[in-house]
């Protein structure tokens, strides 16, 4: 078991949810605690991606499928 200690504002808006939604605190807490780690997995899809597995897509994409001299100049002469 965890006491958590709250300023006045913040259990003053804590109780106002409480009554709005008609749950106990206890569930009004796993709640919020639910749906922020759920809004983390979607912000960074929940798994980490190395550099390495980027650089690993990089030649499937059309920007870097040919001849690398090819590209390099048609790069350069987009400054032509």
């Amino acid at each position: 078991m965890m006491t958590v200690e709250l300023d006045d504002e913040t259990a003053l808006l804590l109780n106002q949810l409480i009554q709005r939604e008609h749950i106990d605190a206890t569930q009004l807490v796993k709640q919020a605690l639910a749906d922020y780690l759920g809004s983390l997995q979607t912000t960074h899809t929940g798994k980490k991606e190395l550099m390495s597995d980027i650089i690993a897509t990089l030649p499937s994409l059309p920007t870097f499928t040919g001849d690398p001299l090819a590209i390099q100049k048609a790069l350069r002469n987009e400054w032509d």
